[in-house]
Protein backbone atom coordinates (compact mmCIF):
# COMPACT_ATOMS: atom_id res chain seq x y z
CA UNK A 1 0.00 0.00 0.00
CA UNK A 2 1.58 3.41 -1.28
CA UNK A 3 -0.08 6.66 -1.45
CA UNK A 4 -0.24 10.05 -0.59
CA UNK A 5 -2.16 12.64 0.90
CA UNK A 6 -2.14 16.39 1.83
CA UNK A 7 0.52 16.15 5.05
CA UNK A 8 1.12 12.44 4.96
CA UNK A 9 2.99 9.36 2.78
CA UNK A 10 1.81 6.23 3.34
CA UNK A 11 4.88 3.12 2.42
CA UNK A 12 4.99 -0.05 1.55
CA UNK A 13 6.19 -1.87 5.32
CA UNK A 14 9.82 -3.26 5.06
CA UNK A 15 11.27 -5.10 7.84
CA UNK A 16 13.56 -1.80 8.88
CA UNK A 17 10.09 -0.28 9.56
CA UNK A 18 9.19 -2.86 12.35
CA UNK A 19 10.87 -2.17 15.51
CA UNK A 20 9.40 1.79 14.97
CA UNK A 21 6.09 0.73 14.56
CA UNK A 22 6.83 -1.42 17.65
CA UNK A 23 7.33 1.45 19.49
CA UNK A 24 4.38 3.36 18.17
CA UNK A 25 2.20 0.27 20.29
CA UNK A 26 4.93 0.20 23.40
CA UNK A 27 5.45 3.17 24.19
CA UNK A 28 2.36 3.84 26.26
CA UNK A 29 -0.28 1.33 26.44
CA UNK A 30 -2.96 4.17 25.45
CA UNK A 31 -2.11 2.63 21.49
CA UNK A 32 -1.98 -1.00 22.13
CA UNK A 33 -4.56 -1.43 24.83
CA UNK A 34 -7.61 -1.07 22.13
CA UNK A 35 -6.09 -3.42 19.60
CA UNK A 36 -7.08 -7.06 20.34
CA UNK A 37 -4.57 -8.78 19.46
CA UNK A 38 -1.56 -6.86 21.49
CA UNK A 39 0.22 -7.95 24.50
CA UNK A 40 2.01 -5.68 26.57
CA UNK A 41 4.68 -7.85 27.79
CA UNK A 42 6.03 -8.26 24.12
CA UNK A 43 9.28 -7.39 22.99
CA UNK A 44 10.06 -6.41 19.81
CA UNK A 45 10.87 -9.86 18.43
CA UNK A 46 7.97 -11.05 19.35
CA UNK A 47 6.21 -7.91 18.01
CA UNK A 48 7.51 -8.33 14.89
CA UNK A 49 6.48 -12.14 14.07
CA UNK A 50 3.48 -11.06 15.14
CA UNK A 51 3.54 -8.90 12.13
CA UNK A 52 4.85 -10.97 9.96
CA UNK A 53 3.12 -13.74 10.58
CA UNK A 54 -0.58 -11.73 10.93
CA UNK A 55 -0.10 -9.81 7.83
CA UNK A 56 1.32 -12.06 5.39
CA UNK A 57 -0.09 -13.21 2.12
CA UNK A 58 -2.09 -11.80 -0.90
CA UNK A 59 -5.22 -10.63 1.50
CA UNK A 60 -3.69 -7.63 3.32
CA UNK A 61 -1.76 -4.47 2.41
CA UNK A 62 -0.40 -2.71 5.34
CA UNK A 63 1.89 0.20 5.04
CA UNK A 64 3.60 2.93 7.54
CA UNK A 65 2.53 6.30 7.64
CA UNK A 66 4.84 9.09 7.63
CA UNK A 67 4.81 13.10 8.04
CA UNK A 68 5.71 14.41 4.71
CA UNK A 69 7.37 17.09 6.24
CA UNK A 70 9.80 15.19 8.52
CA UNK A 71 9.60 12.01 7.10
CA UNK A 72 8.68 10.85 10.88
CA UNK A 73 6.83 7.45 11.03
CA UNK A 74 3.48 8.22 13.25
CA UNK A 75 1.55 4.76 12.63
CA UNK A 76 0.77 2.46 10.09
CA UNK A 77 -2.51 1.07 8.45
CA UNK A 78 -3.81 -2.01 7.17
CA UNK A 79 -6.43 -3.28 4.70
CA UNK A 80 -7.75 -6.89 4.79
CA UNK A 81 -10.01 -8.37 1.80
CA UNK A 82 -12.97 -9.68 3.72
CA UNK A 83 -14.44 -11.45 0.50
CA UNK A 84 -14.96 -10.20 -3.40
CA UNK A 85 -16.88 -7.25 -2.19
CA UNK A 86 -15.49 -6.02 1.04
CA UNK A 87 -12.47 -5.01 2.68
CA UNK A 88 -11.75 -4.06 6.78
CA UNK A 89 -9.30 -1.44 7.25
CA UNK A 90 -7.01 -0.63 10.67
CA UNK A 91 -5.34 2.67 11.38
CA UNK A 92 -3.01 2.75 14.56
CA UNK A 93 -1.23 6.47 15.08
CA UNK A 94 1.36 7.14 18.18
CA UNK A 95 -0.45 9.23 20.40
CA UNK A 96 1.35 12.36 20.69
CA UNK A 97 -0.17 12.76 16.88
CA UNK A 98 -3.92 11.99 18.01
CA UNK A 99 -6.29 14.58 17.82
CA UNK A 100 -4.24 16.57 14.71
CA UNK A 101 -6.94 14.69 11.96
CA UNK A 102 -3.97 12.27 10.71
CA UNK A 103 -6.29 9.39 11.14
CA UNK A 104 -8.90 10.80 9.51
CA UNK A 105 -7.02 11.67 6.27
CA UNK A 106 -5.40 8.60 6.22
CA UNK A 107 -8.91 6.92 6.41
CA UNK A 108 -10.40 9.26 3.83
CA UNK A 109 -7.53 8.32 1.34
CA UNK A 110 -8.44 4.81 1.95
CA UNK A 111 -12.05 4.64 1.24
CA UNK A 112 -11.38 7.05 -1.81
CA UNK A 113 -8.72 4.24 -3.33
CA UNK A 114 -11.03 1.23 -2.32
CA UNK A 115 -14.05 3.29 -4.35
CA UNK A 116 -11.94 3.43 -7.25
CA UNK A 117 -11.76 -0.84 -6.98
CA UNK A 118 -15.59 -1.02 -7.25
CA UNK A 119 -16.04 -2.23 -3.50
CA UNK A 120 -18.82 -2.92 -2.16
CA UNK A 121 -18.56 -2.52 1.82
CA UNK A 122 -15.65 -1.14 3.79
CA UNK A 123 -16.12 -2.70 7.55
CA UNK A 124 -13.92 -1.65 10.87
CA UNK A 125 -13.88 -2.68 14.10
CA UNK A 126 -13.27 -0.71 17.22
CA UNK A 127 -13.85 -0.27 21.18
CA UNK A 128 -16.60 1.08 22.42
CA UNK A 129 -14.55 2.66 24.71
CA UNK A 130 -12.08 4.10 21.67
CA UNK A 131 -13.83 7.58 20.98
CA UNK A 132 -10.84 8.63 18.86
CA UNK A 133 -11.62 5.79 16.58
CA UNK A 134 -15.53 6.19 16.66
CA UNK A 135 -15.31 9.75 16.10
CA UNK A 136 -12.94 8.85 12.91
CA UNK A 137 -15.26 6.73 11.43
CA UNK A 138 -18.43 8.61 11.80
CA UNK A 139 -16.42 11.49 10.51
CA UNK A 140 -16.09 9.50 7.39
CA UNK A 141 -19.18 8.40 7.00
CA UNK A 142 -19.44 4.74 8.61
CA UNK A 143 -22.56 3.28 10.74
CA UNK A 144 -22.40 1.20 13.31
CA UNK A 145 -24.04 -1.63 12.57
CA UNK A 146 -23.18 -4.53 15.06
CA UNK A 147 -22.29 -4.34 18.85
CA UNK A 148 -20.71 -7.12 20.61
CA UNK A 149 -21.06 -6.82 24.43
CA UNK A 150 -18.30 -7.62 26.67
CA UNK A 151 -15.50 -8.60 23.92
CA UNK A 152 -12.80 -6.12 23.88
CA UNK A 153 -10.66 -6.90 27.30
CA UNK A 154 -7.73 -4.10 27.24
CA UNK A 155 -4.77 -4.43 28.71
CA UNK A 156 -5.57 -3.28 32.20
CA UNK A 157 -8.27 -5.96 32.09
CA UNK A 158 -11.51 -3.43 31.73
CA UNK A 159 -14.41 -5.12 29.66
CA UNK A 160 -15.59 -3.28 26.40
CA UNK A 161 -17.83 -3.75 24.12
CA UNK A 162 -16.66 -4.37 20.24
CA UNK A 163 -18.23 -1.92 17.74
CA UNK A 164 -18.59 -3.24 14.09
CA UNK A 165 -19.07 -0.12 11.71
CA UNK A 166 -20.05 -0.39 8.01
CA UNK A 167 -19.49 2.12 5.06
CA UNK A 168 -21.66 1.01 2.23
CA UNK A 169 -19.95 2.39 -1.00
CA UNK A 170 -22.09 1.00 -3.28
CA UNK A 171 -25.85 0.87 -2.52
CA UNK A 172 -28.08 -1.99 -3.91
CA UNK A 173 -31.85 -0.10 -4.75
CA UNK A 174 -34.19 -3.27 -4.87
Amino acid sequence: MEFTTRRLEIKKVIPEYIPIMFNIWDRENEVGKYIPEYDPNWDVDTFKEHIINTFRGDLYERGVIKLKDSNEIIGYASVYREDSRSKSVNIYIAKEYWNHGYGHEVLSAIVKRLKKEGLGSVYATCDSRNVGAIHILERNGFECIDKIQGDRVDVNGDVGDELLYELELIRVQY
